[in-house]
Protein backbone atom coordinates (compact mmCIF):
# COMPACT_ATOMS: atom_id res chain seq x y z
CA UNK A 1 0.00 0.00 0.00
CA UNK A 2 0.82 3.74 -0.15
CA UNK A 3 1.23 6.16 2.56
CA UNK A 4 -1.44 8.94 2.20
CA UNK A 5 -0.21 12.09 -0.13
CA UNK A 6 -0.99 15.52 0.27
CA UNK A 7 -1.62 17.97 -2.47
CA UNK A 8 -2.79 21.84 -3.24
CA UNK A 9 -5.69 22.03 -5.28
CA UNK A 10 -3.72 23.51 -8.06
CA UNK A 11 -1.38 21.00 -8.49
CA UNK A 12 -4.04 18.64 -8.20
CA UNK A 13 -5.78 19.96 -11.37
CA UNK A 14 -2.43 19.77 -13.34
CA UNK A 15 -1.58 16.44 -12.68
CA UNK A 16 -5.13 15.61 -13.53
CA UNK A 17 -5.02 17.63 -16.42
CA UNK A 18 -1.06 15.98 -17.48
CA UNK A 19 -3.31 12.33 -16.79
CA UNK A 20 -5.79 13.04 -19.56
CA UNK A 21 -2.96 14.21 -22.06
CA UNK A 22 -0.76 11.08 -21.81
CA UNK A 23 -1.55 8.44 -23.81
CA UNK A 24 -0.21 5.86 -21.39
CA UNK A 25 -2.19 6.02 -18.15
CA UNK A 26 -1.37 3.51 -16.21
CA UNK A 27 2.21 3.96 -16.51
CA UNK A 28 2.74 7.48 -15.48
CA UNK A 29 -0.12 7.79 -12.85
CA UNK A 30 2.15 6.85 -10.27
CA UNK A 31 5.46 8.79 -12.21
CA UNK A 32 3.15 12.01 -12.22
CA UNK A 33 2.00 11.87 -8.05
CA UNK A 34 5.15 10.74 -6.55
CA UNK A 35 6.58 14.24 -6.75
CA UNK A 36 4.08 16.31 -5.51
CA UNK A 37 4.91 18.11 -2.11
CA UNK A 38 2.09 17.79 0.71
CA UNK A 39 1.06 21.20 1.99
CA UNK A 40 -2.81 21.24 1.44
CA UNK A 41 -4.93 20.20 3.93
CA UNK A 42 -7.09 17.76 2.03
CA UNK A 43 -5.84 14.30 2.32
CA UNK A 44 -6.59 11.59 -0.38
CA UNK A 45 -5.52 7.76 -0.18
CA UNK A 46 -4.21 6.78 -3.63
CA UNK A 47 -5.21 3.38 -4.39
CA UNK A 48 -2.61 0.78 -6.27
CA UNK A 49 -5.06 1.56 -9.06
CA UNK A 50 -6.19 5.06 -11.42
CA UNK A 51 -9.58 3.75 -11.37
CA UNK A 52 -10.01 3.61 -7.93
CA UNK A 53 -7.90 7.07 -7.05
CA UNK A 54 -10.86 8.64 -9.15
CA UNK A 55 -14.12 7.04 -7.29
CA UNK A 56 -12.31 8.23 -4.12
CA UNK A 57 -11.75 11.66 -5.37
CA UNK A 58 -15.70 11.85 -6.24
CA UNK A 59 -16.53 10.67 -3.09
CA UNK A 60 -14.35 13.11 -1.32
CA UNK A 61 -16.56 16.17 -3.44
CA UNK A 62 -19.23 15.17 -2.67
CA UNK A 63 -19.15 14.79 0.93
CA UNK A 64 -21.15 16.52 3.68
CA UNK A 65 -19.77 20.17 4.48
CA UNK A 66 -17.14 19.85 1.40
CA UNK A 67 -17.03 23.21 -0.53
CA UNK A 68 -14.69 21.58 -2.69
CA UNK A 69 -16.88 20.73 -5.67
CA UNK A 70 -18.54 24.14 -5.66
CA UNK A 71 -15.39 25.63 -5.62
CA UNK A 72 -14.69 23.25 -8.85
CA UNK A 73 -18.38 24.52 -10.87
CA UNK A 74 -17.43 28.27 -10.18
CA UNK A 75 -13.31 28.04 -11.63
CA UNK A 76 -15.41 25.95 -14.42
CA UNK A 77 -17.82 28.66 -14.95
CA UNK A 78 -15.06 31.21 -14.86
CA UNK A 79 -13.34 29.69 -17.27
CA UNK A 80 -16.04 30.06 -19.89
CA UNK A 81 -16.77 33.70 -18.72
CA UNK A 82 -13.46 35.11 -18.94
CA UNK A 83 -12.47 34.99 -22.75
CA UNK A 84 -15.85 36.94 -23.13
CA UNK A 85 -15.81 40.39 -23.49
CA UNK A 86 -18.26 43.03 -22.18
CA UNK A 87 -20.95 43.00 -24.64
CA UNK A 88 -21.31 39.36 -25.10
CA UNK A 89 -21.69 38.93 -21.32
CA UNK A 90 -24.05 41.57 -21.39
CA UNK A 91 -26.07 40.25 -23.91
CA UNK A 92 -26.17 36.40 -22.57
CA UNK A 93 -27.48 37.77 -19.23
CA UNK A 94 -30.44 39.70 -20.93
CA UNK A 95 -31.04 35.83 -22.79
CA UNK A 96 -31.09 34.42 -19.28
CA UNK A 97 -33.31 36.67 -17.56
CA UNK A 98 -36.01 36.81 -20.65
CA UNK A 99 -35.96 32.87 -20.78
CA UNK A 100 -36.44 33.05 -16.82
CA UNK A 101 -39.68 35.61 -17.77
CA UNK A 102 -40.93 33.57 -20.30
CA UNK A 103 -41.01 30.07 -18.09
CA UNK A 104 -42.66 31.65 -15.37
CA UNK A 105 -45.69 33.17 -17.43
CA UNK A 106 -46.36 29.96 -19.03
CA UNK A 107 -46.36 28.31 -15.52
CA UNK A 108 -49.03 30.82 -14.56
CA UNK A 109 -51.05 30.45 -17.55
CA UNK A 110 -50.75 26.40 -17.69
CA UNK A 111 -51.94 26.48 -13.67
CA UNK A 112 -54.70 29.01 -14.97
CA UNK A 113 -56.09 26.31 -18.00
CA UNK A 114 -56.04 23.43 -15.59
CA UNK A 115 -59.54 22.44 -14.88
CA UNK A 116 -60.14 21.19 -11.37
CA UNK A 117 -61.62 17.79 -11.97
CA UNK A 118 -62.80 15.29 -9.36
CA UNK A 119 -61.66 11.87 -9.36
CA UNK A 120 -64.66 9.90 -10.37
CA UNK A 121 -65.68 7.19 -8.06
CA UNK A 122 -64.82 3.28 -9.35
CA UNK A 123 -68.03 1.79 -10.30
CA UNK A 124 -68.79 -0.72 -7.53
CA UNK A 125 -71.75 -3.12 -9.39
CA UNK A 126 -69.17 -4.98 -11.16
CA UNK A 127 -67.53 -7.72 -10.58
CA UNK A 128 -64.16 -6.83 -8.73
CA UNK A 129 -60.76 -6.72 -10.41
CA UNK A 130 -58.24 -9.40 -10.07
CA UNK A 131 -55.14 -8.19 -8.44
CA UNK A 132 -52.27 -9.59 -10.97
CA UNK A 133 -52.05 -10.04 -14.48
CA UNK A 134 -49.77 -11.40 -16.70
CA UNK A 135 -51.60 -9.69 -19.89
CA UNK A 136 -52.82 -6.58 -18.76
CA UNK A 137 -53.04 -5.40 -22.36
CA UNK A 138 -55.62 -8.53 -23.34
CA UNK A 139 -57.68 -7.34 -20.21
CA UNK A 140 -60.99 -6.97 -21.96
CA UNK A 141 -60.78 -9.60 -23.74
CA UNK A 142 -59.87 -12.30 -20.59
CA UNK A 143 -63.38 -10.66 -18.42
CA UNK A 144 -65.21 -13.33 -17.61
CA UNK A 145 -68.75 -12.83 -19.33
CA UNK A 146 -70.75 -15.38 -16.90
CA UNK A 147 -69.66 -12.76 -14.04
CA UNK A 148 -70.55 -9.76 -15.92
CA UNK A 149 -73.68 -11.38 -16.84
CA UNK A 150 -74.98 -12.53 -13.77
CA UNK A 151 -74.28 -8.94 -12.49
CA UNK A 152 -76.10 -7.42 -14.71
CA UNK A 153 -79.48 -9.64 -14.49
CA UNK A 154 -78.66 -9.36 -10.58
CA UNK A 155 -79.34 -5.54 -11.22
CA UNK A 156 -82.08 -5.41 -13.38
CA UNK A 157 -83.55 -7.56 -10.81
CA UNK A 158 -83.29 -5.52 -8.18
CA UNK A 159 -84.79 -2.66 -10.48
CA UNK A 160 -88.18 -1.90 -9.79
CA UNK A 161 -90.74 -1.24 -12.76
CA UNK A 162 -91.50 2.55 -12.71
CA UNK A 163 -91.72 5.43 -15.45
CA UNK A 164 -88.78 6.26 -17.75
CA UNK A 165 -85.77 8.17 -16.19
CA UNK A 166 -86.91 10.76 -18.14
CA UNK A 167 -90.43 11.36 -15.97
CA UNK A 168 -88.36 11.78 -13.04
CA UNK A 169 -87.26 15.03 -11.88
CA UNK A 170 -86.79 17.06 -8.63
CA UNK A 171 -88.73 20.14 -7.50
CA UNK A 172 -89.00 23.00 -9.99
CA UNK A 173 -88.09 25.87 -8.89
CA UNK A 174 -91.09 28.01 -9.53
CA UNK A 175 -94.26 25.77 -8.42
CA UNK A 176 -96.65 25.02 -10.82
CA UNK A 177 -100.21 26.03 -10.29
CA UNK A 178 -103.43 24.96 -12.02
CA UNK A 179 -105.36 27.91 -13.60
CA UNK A 180 -107.80 29.64 -12.19
CA UNK A 181 -110.93 30.94 -13.81
CA UNK A 182 -113.42 34.09 -12.82
CA UNK A 183 -116.26 32.40 -14.17
CA UNK A 184 -118.54 29.89 -12.37
CA UNK A 185 -120.09 26.56 -14.17
CA UNK A 186 -118.22 24.25 -16.50
CA UNK A 187 -119.37 25.94 -19.82
CA UNK A 188 -118.84 29.66 -18.20
CA UNK A 189 -114.79 28.29 -17.52
CA UNK A 190 -114.56 26.88 -20.80
CA UNK A 191 -115.74 30.02 -22.73
CA UNK A 192 -113.63 31.86 -20.66
CA UNK A 193 -111.09 30.06 -21.07
CA UNK A 194 -111.27 29.71 -24.81
CA UNK A 195 -111.12 33.71 -24.82
CA UNK A 196 -107.79 33.38 -23.41
CA UNK A 197 -106.22 31.28 -25.88
CA UNK A 198 -107.91 32.07 -29.38
CA UNK A 199 -105.22 33.64 -31.68
CA UNK A 200 -105.73 37.29 -31.78
CA UNK A 201 -104.87 39.61 -34.58
CA UNK A 202 -101.96 41.13 -32.54
CA UNK A 203 -100.14 37.69 -32.78
CA UNK A 204 -100.95 36.84 -35.99
CA UNK A 205 -99.53 40.45 -36.64
CA UNK A 206 -96.40 39.38 -34.72
CA UNK A 207 -95.63 35.94 -35.92
CA UNK A 208 -95.78 37.69 -39.48
CA UNK A 209 -93.11 40.12 -38.31
CA UNK A 210 -90.65 37.69 -36.88
CA UNK A 211 -90.68 35.89 -40.11
CA UNK A 212 -89.84 38.92 -42.17
CA UNK A 213 -87.08 39.54 -39.35
CA UNK A 214 -85.80 35.96 -39.62
CA UNK A 215 -86.01 36.20 -43.86
CA UNK A 216 -83.62 39.51 -43.72
CA UNK A 217 -81.17 37.40 -40.97
CA UNK A 218 -81.07 34.41 -43.37
CA UNK A 219 -80.71 35.98 -46.48
CA UNK A 220 -76.86 36.04 -47.32
CA UNK A 221 -76.73 32.18 -45.71
CA UNK A 222 -79.30 31.51 -48.55
CA UNK A 223 -80.54 33.75 -51.35
CA UNK A 224 -83.19 32.42 -51.90
CA UNK A 225 -84.93 31.77 -48.50
CA UNK A 226 -88.81 32.39 -47.80
CA UNK A 227 -90.03 32.36 -44.35
CA UNK A 228 -93.46 31.54 -43.15
CA UNK A 229 -94.92 31.36 -39.62
CA UNK A 230 -98.12 29.90 -38.09
CA UNK A 231 -99.68 30.85 -34.59
CA UNK A 232 -102.08 28.75 -33.10
CA UNK A 233 -102.58 30.59 -29.61
CA UNK A 234 -102.67 34.12 -28.12
CA UNK A 235 -99.06 34.91 -27.40
CA UNK A 236 -99.93 37.14 -24.53
CA UNK A 237 -100.78 34.44 -22.39
CA UNK A 238 -98.15 32.48 -20.70
CA UNK A 239 -98.64 28.43 -20.19
CA UNK A 240 -97.45 25.45 -18.60
CA UNK A 241 -94.68 23.71 -21.50
CA UNK A 242 -94.40 26.82 -22.95
CA UNK A 243 -90.85 26.04 -24.27
CA UNK A 244 -91.46 22.48 -24.00
CA UNK A 245 -94.17 23.14 -27.26
CA UNK A 246 -94.23 25.73 -28.32
CA UNK A 247 -97.08 27.97 -30.33
CA UNK A 248 -95.17 29.35 -32.46
CA UNK A 249 -93.97 27.61 -35.77
CA UNK A 250 -91.47 28.97 -38.43
CA UNK A 251 -91.21 27.08 -41.85
CA UNK A 252 -87.81 28.23 -43.94
CA UNK A 253 -88.77 27.29 -47.54
CA UNK A 254 -85.48 26.66 -49.37
CA UNK A 255 -85.26 24.56 -52.42
CA UNK A 256 -83.79 21.04 -52.54
CA UNK A 257 -81.77 21.51 -55.19
CA UNK A 258 -80.06 25.00 -54.14
CA UNK A 259 -79.59 22.81 -50.89
CA UNK A 260 -77.68 20.44 -52.71
CA UNK A 261 -75.57 22.72 -54.40
CA UNK A 262 -74.67 24.48 -51.70
CA UNK A 263 -73.80 21.43 -49.66
CA UNK A 264 -71.93 19.69 -52.25
CA UNK A 265 -69.96 23.11 -52.36
CA UNK A 266 -68.36 22.74 -49.05
CA UNK A 267 -65.38 20.84 -48.78
CA UNK A 268 -65.53 17.60 -46.97
CA UNK A 269 -69.49 17.62 -47.05
CA UNK A 270 -70.93 15.09 -49.96
CA UNK A 271 -74.23 14.83 -51.04
CA UNK A 272 -77.02 13.34 -49.24
CA UNK A 273 -80.99 12.67 -48.84
CA UNK A 274 -83.23 15.05 -48.28
CA UNK A 275 -82.99 14.52 -44.87
CA UNK A 276 -79.70 15.47 -44.43
CA UNK A 277 -79.91 18.23 -46.44
CA UNK A 278 -83.11 19.39 -43.69
CA UNK A 279 -80.33 18.88 -40.96
CA UNK A 280 -77.46 20.76 -42.32
CA UNK A 281 -79.77 23.21 -43.31
CA UNK A 282 -81.73 23.84 -39.87
CA UNK A 283 -78.37 23.85 -38.26
CA UNK A 284 -76.84 27.05 -40.41
CA UNK A 285 -79.81 28.54 -40.43
CA UNK A 286 -79.83 28.05 -36.20
CA UNK A 287 -76.32 29.39 -36.14
CA UNK A 288 -77.03 32.19 -37.92
CA UNK A 289 -80.50 33.45 -35.57
CA UNK A 290 -78.01 32.97 -32.72
CA UNK A 291 -74.99 35.00 -33.78
CA UNK A 292 -77.02 37.84 -35.64
CA UNK A 293 -80.33 37.95 -34.24
CA UNK A 294 -79.84 37.35 -30.57
CA UNK A 295 -81.97 34.00 -30.53
CA UNK A 296 -81.04 31.44 -27.52
CA UNK A 297 -81.35 27.85 -28.27
CA UNK A 298 -83.75 25.78 -26.17
CA UNK A 299 -83.38 22.44 -27.88
CA UNK A 300 -82.89 20.12 -31.34
CA UNK A 301 -85.55 17.54 -32.25
CA UNK A 302 -84.65 15.05 -35.22
CA UNK A 303 -86.24 12.00 -33.80
CA UNK A 304 -89.16 12.88 -35.89
CA UNK A 305 -90.30 13.14 -39.05
CA UNK A 306 -89.40 16.52 -39.93
CA UNK A 307 -86.40 17.77 -38.30
CA UNK A 308 -86.71 20.96 -35.84
CA UNK A 309 -85.05 22.99 -33.13
CA UNK A 310 -86.67 25.06 -30.52
CA UNK A 311 -85.51 29.00 -30.11
CA UNK A 312 -86.59 31.64 -27.98
CA UNK A 313 -86.71 34.75 -29.59
CA UNK A 314 -85.58 37.65 -27.48
CA UNK A 315 -87.56 40.66 -26.27
CA UNK A 316 -84.69 42.91 -27.82
CA UNK A 317 -86.44 42.15 -31.35
CA UNK A 318 -89.26 44.91 -30.41
CA UNK A 319 -91.96 42.26 -31.53
CA UNK A 320 -93.15 40.49 -28.10
CA UNK A 321 -92.90 42.02 -25.21
CA UNK A 322 -91.21 39.18 -23.26
CA UNK A 323 -89.78 35.85 -24.49
CA UNK A 324 -91.55 33.54 -27.39
CA UNK A 325 -90.59 30.22 -27.88
CA UNK A 326 -90.59 29.01 -31.48
CA UNK A 327 -90.05 25.83 -33.68
CA UNK A 328 -88.09 26.26 -36.33
CA UNK A 329 -87.78 23.78 -39.35
CA UNK A 330 -86.87 23.63 -42.88
CA UNK A 331 -89.42 22.73 -45.74
CA UNK A 332 -91.69 21.21 -43.12
CA UNK A 333 -95.30 20.91 -44.11
CA UNK A 334 -97.16 19.37 -40.68
CA UNK A 335 -97.63 23.21 -39.57
CA UNK A 336 -98.89 24.27 -42.87
CA UNK A 337 -101.66 21.44 -43.08
CA UNK A 338 -102.45 21.86 -39.42
CA UNK A 339 -103.12 25.51 -39.61
CA UNK A 340 -105.29 25.11 -43.07
CA UNK A 341 -106.96 22.06 -41.19
CA UNK A 342 -107.89 24.24 -38.05
CA UNK A 343 -108.75 27.45 -40.16
CA UNK A 344 -111.06 25.24 -42.49
CA UNK A 345 -112.61 23.65 -39.53
CA UNK A 346 -113.54 26.70 -37.83
CA UNK A 347 -115.14 27.98 -41.34
CA UNK A 348 -117.42 25.09 -41.02
CA UNK A 349 -117.91 24.87 -37.34
CA UNK A 350 -116.93 27.19 -35.39
CA UNK A 351 -117.17 24.69 -32.52
CA UNK A 352 -115.34 22.23 -34.10
CA UNK A 353 -111.79 25.22 -33.99
CA UNK A 354 -112.62 25.54 -30.28
CA UNK A 355 -112.79 22.30 -29.55
CA UNK A 356 -109.67 21.45 -30.79
CA UNK A 357 -107.83 24.57 -29.34
CA UNK A 358 -109.15 23.18 -26.09
CA UNK A 359 -108.00 19.49 -26.83
CA UNK A 360 -104.70 20.96 -27.32
CA UNK A 361 -104.44 22.58 -24.59
CA UNK A 362 -105.40 20.40 -22.34
CA UNK A 363 -102.71 17.91 -24.20
CA UNK A 364 -100.18 20.11 -23.73
CA UNK A 365 -100.91 20.87 -19.61
CA UNK A 366 -100.79 17.18 -18.76
CA UNK A 367 -97.68 16.51 -20.60
CA UNK A 368 -99.27 14.47 -23.54
CA UNK A 369 -97.61 16.50 -26.68
CA UNK A 370 -94.37 16.14 -26.52
CA UNK A 371 -93.11 14.74 -29.35
CA UNK A 372 -89.63 13.45 -28.40
CA UNK A 373 -90.86 11.80 -25.83
CA UNK A 374 -93.22 9.62 -27.97
CA UNK A 375 -96.26 11.26 -27.70
CA UNK A 376 -98.79 13.04 -30.08
CA UNK A 377 -97.92 16.27 -31.38
CA UNK A 378 -100.61 18.61 -31.27
CA UNK A 379 -101.00 18.00 -35.13
CA UNK A 380 -102.06 14.87 -34.19
CA UNK A 381 -104.31 15.91 -31.16
CA UNK A 382 -105.66 18.03 -34.15
CA UNK A 383 -106.54 15.07 -36.37
CA UNK A 384 -107.91 12.91 -33.27
CA UNK A 385 -110.15 16.05 -32.79
CA UNK A 386 -111.49 16.07 -36.61
CA UNK A 387 -112.16 12.48 -36.22
CA UNK A 388 -114.32 12.53 -33.39
CA UNK A 389 -116.42 15.40 -34.70
CA UNK A 390 -116.59 13.12 -38.06
CA UNK A 391 -117.11 9.58 -36.56
CA UNK A 392 -119.03 10.39 -32.35
CA UNK A 393 -122.40 8.52 -32.87
CA UNK A 394 -124.59 11.32 -31.84
CA UNK A 395 -128.11 12.18 -32.92
CA UNK A 396 -127.54 15.48 -34.07
CA UNK A 397 -125.08 13.47 -36.28
CA UNK A 398 -121.88 14.62 -37.35
CA UNK A 399 -120.68 17.73 -36.39
CA UNK A 400 -117.82 17.72 -39.62
CA UNK A 401 -117.92 15.63 -43.21
CA UNK A 402 -115.06 13.54 -44.75
CA UNK A 403 -112.01 15.52 -45.37
CA UNK A 404 -113.57 14.80 -49.17
CA UNK A 405 -115.71 17.87 -48.44
CA UNK A 406 -113.36 20.31 -46.99
CA UNK A 407 -113.00 22.31 -50.45
CA UNK A 408 -110.64 24.77 -49.34
CA UNK A 409 -108.18 22.50 -49.10
CA UNK A 410 -108.54 19.95 -51.96
CA UNK A 411 -105.40 20.98 -53.45
CA UNK A 412 -103.44 20.19 -50.77
CA UNK A 413 -105.31 16.57 -50.86
CA UNK A 414 -104.51 16.41 -54.31
CA UNK A 415 -108.45 16.25 -55.09
CA UNK A 416 -109.58 17.78 -57.94
CA UNK A 417 -112.00 21.14 -57.35
CA UNK A 418 -115.25 20.20 -58.21
CA UNK A 419 -116.97 22.75 -60.56
CA UNK A 420 -119.96 23.31 -58.56
CA UNK A 421 -118.98 22.73 -55.47
CA UNK A 422 -121.74 21.74 -52.75
CA UNK A 423 -121.74 23.42 -49.25
CA UNK A 424 -122.02 20.54 -46.67
CA UNK A 425 -124.11 21.87 -43.39
CA UNK A 426 -124.56 20.03 -40.26
CA UNK A 427 -127.81 18.75 -39.39
CA UNK A 428 -130.56 20.96 -37.57
CA UNK A 429 -129.20 21.12 -33.57
CA UNK A 430 -125.93 20.17 -34.44
CA UNK A 431 -124.55 23.84 -33.34
CA UNK A 432 -126.60 24.03 -30.35
CA UNK A 433 -123.99 21.99 -28.64
CA UNK A 434 -121.78 23.27 -26.14
CA UNK A 435 -118.19 23.35 -26.61
CA UNK A 436 -117.98 21.83 -22.44
CA UNK A 437 -120.40 19.32 -23.99
CA UNK A 438 -117.88 18.37 -26.73
CA UNK A 439 -115.28 18.07 -24.61
CA UNK A 440 -116.84 15.85 -21.87
CA UNK A 441 -117.89 13.32 -25.40
CA UNK A 442 -114.61 13.71 -26.56
CA UNK A 443 -112.73 12.18 -23.17
CA UNK A 444 -115.50 9.45 -23.26
CA UNK A 445 -115.00 8.49 -26.80
CA UNK A 446 -111.42 7.92 -26.86
CA UNK A 447 -111.09 6.55 -23.03
CA UNK A 448 -114.14 4.08 -23.47
CA UNK A 449 -115.37 3.57 -26.87
CA UNK A 450 -113.15 3.60 -29.47
CA UNK A 451 -110.69 0.55 -29.87
CA UNK A 452 -107.11 1.59 -30.10
CA UNK A 453 -106.18 -1.87 -31.77
CA UNK A 454 -108.98 -2.71 -33.73
CA UNK A 455 -109.45 0.60 -35.35
CA UNK A 456 -108.01 3.58 -37.31
CA UNK A 457 -108.58 7.26 -37.21
CA UNK A 458 -109.26 7.98 -40.75
CA UNK A 459 -110.12 11.73 -41.56
CA UNK A 460 -110.73 11.04 -45.21
CA UNK A 461 -113.00 8.37 -44.71
CA UNK A 462 -114.68 10.16 -41.91
CA UNK A 463 -116.50 7.26 -40.37
CA UNK A 464 -115.29 4.47 -38.24
CA UNK A 465 -113.43 1.41 -39.36
CA UNK A 466 -110.14 -0.82 -39.23
CA UNK A 467 -107.04 0.82 -40.80
CA UNK A 468 -106.52 1.10 -44.41
CA UNK A 469 -104.69 -1.48 -46.73
CA UNK A 470 -101.93 1.16 -47.05
CA UNK A 471 -101.36 2.42 -43.88
CA UNK A 472 -98.89 0.02 -41.83
CA UNK A 473 -99.38 -1.35 -38.57
CA UNK A 474 -97.35 -0.21 -35.53
CA UNK A 475 -96.46 -2.95 -32.75
CA UNK A 476 -95.58 -1.48 -29.25
CA UNK A 477 -92.88 -3.16 -27.63
CA UNK A 478 -93.51 -3.38 -23.84
CA UNK A 479 -90.69 -2.85 -21.08
CA UNK A 480 -90.25 -6.69 -20.77
CA UNK A 481 -89.36 -6.93 -24.00
CA UNK A 482 -91.09 -10.01 -25.01
CA UNK A 483 -95.04 -8.68 -24.66
CA UNK A 484 -96.31 -6.98 -28.11
CA UNK A 485 -99.42 -5.49 -29.09
CA UNK A 486 -100.79 -3.36 -31.97
CA UNK A 487 -100.19 0.71 -31.79
CA UNK A 488 -102.36 3.21 -32.58
CA UNK A 489 -103.19 3.92 -35.74
CA UNK A 490 -103.54 7.56 -36.97
CA UNK A 491 -103.62 7.96 -40.69
CA UNK A 492 -101.77 11.32 -42.20
CA UNK A 493 -104.72 12.55 -44.52
CA UNK A 494 -101.84 14.45 -46.78
CA UNK A 495 -99.62 11.17 -46.89
CA UNK A 496 -101.87 8.17 -47.17
CA UNK A 497 -98.87 5.28 -46.14
CA UNK A 498 -98.14 7.39 -43.27
CA UNK A 499 -99.03 5.60 -39.62
CA UNK A 500 -98.49 8.99 -37.54
CA UNK A 501 -99.26 6.97 -34.50
CA UNK A 502 -95.82 5.23 -35.13
CA UNK A 503 -93.78 7.53 -32.57
CA UNK A 504 -95.88 5.84 -29.47
CA UNK A 505 -94.35 3.76 -27.17
CA UNK A 506 -95.57 1.16 -24.37
CA UNK A 507 -94.65 4.30 -21.54
CA UNK A 508 -96.68 7.05 -23.85
CA UNK A 509 -99.35 4.66 -24.92
CA UNK A 510 -100.14 3.97 -21.27
CA UNK A 511 -99.97 7.59 -19.98
CA UNK A 512 -102.33 8.60 -22.93
CA UNK A 513 -105.24 6.42 -21.94
CA UNK A 514 -104.51 7.37 -18.51
CA UNK A 515 -105.06 11.29 -19.07
CA UNK A 516 -108.33 10.20 -21.36
CA UNK A 517 -109.84 8.06 -18.06
CA UNK A 518 -108.65 10.73 -16.11
CA UNK A 519 -110.43 13.60 -18.28
CA UNK A 520 -113.44 11.34 -18.68
CA UNK A 521 -113.92 10.42 -14.52
CA UNK A 522 -113.10 14.59 -13.89
CA UNK A 523 -115.78 15.35 -16.31
CA UNK A 524 -118.45 13.34 -15.21
CA UNK A 525 -118.87 14.61 -12.05
CA UNK A 526 -121.62 17.18 -11.45
CA UNK A 527 -119.25 19.78 -10.31
CA UNK A 528 -116.84 19.35 -12.75
CA UNK A 529 -113.83 21.90 -12.94
CA UNK A 530 -111.96 22.87 -15.72
CA UNK A 531 -109.47 24.49 -13.18
CA UNK A 532 -109.00 20.13 -12.22
CA UNK A 533 -108.93 18.95 -15.68
CA UNK A 534 -105.77 21.26 -16.31
CA UNK A 535 -103.80 21.16 -13.82
CA UNK A 536 -100.25 21.02 -15.08
CA UNK A 537 -98.55 17.38 -14.82
CA UNK A 538 -95.59 17.54 -13.12
CA UNK A 539 -93.12 14.23 -13.17
CA UNK A 540 -92.43 12.39 -10.44
CA UNK A 541 -90.24 13.71 -7.93
CA UNK A 542 -86.88 11.51 -7.82
CA UNK A 543 -85.76 9.58 -4.87
CA UNK A 544 -83.01 11.99 -3.79
CA UNK A 545 -85.11 15.14 -4.01
CA UNK A 546 -88.12 13.61 -2.30
CA UNK A 547 -85.77 12.83 0.57
CA UNK A 548 -85.72 9.08 -0.05
CA UNK A 549 -83.54 6.04 0.23
CA UNK A 550 -82.49 5.07 -3.38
Amino acid sequence: TLAPVTVTPLELRTALQRIRRSNNFDDQWATILAPLPSTSSVAMSVLSTPQAACSDFMKMLTEPGNNNALILIVLTALCMIVPLDLTQLIFACLGAFCYYLVQMLQKSVSAQQRPNKKPKAAPTTYPSLPVERKHSQKFHEERDAKEVRKVLQKRNAQKKVTTPMDTQAQSPVVPVVAPTFQAVGLEAEVQELLGQIMPTAESNHGVDRLAEAIRVMLVNVLPEVEVAGFCSSNLSRGRANGVAVPDVDIVINVSPANLASKLASRPGKPQSDTRMLQKWALRACADKLVSAGGFKFRRSGFRGNEPKMTLLVPPELAIFNQAVPIDISVNAVSPLHSAALLTECGTINPRAKELILLVRRWAKDRGICHAPKGHFSPYIWSLLTIFFLQAAERSEGSLLPSLNEFEAISNLLGLEKRSTPKKWSAKEGAQNISTAALLREFMRFYSSEFPWEKEAVCLRRGERGPAPLKLPIHIIEHDDGKTTEPGPSVEDPFELTQNLGSCMTWWSFQRMKDELKRGADILSKDAASLSELLEPWTPEMAPDAAGESP
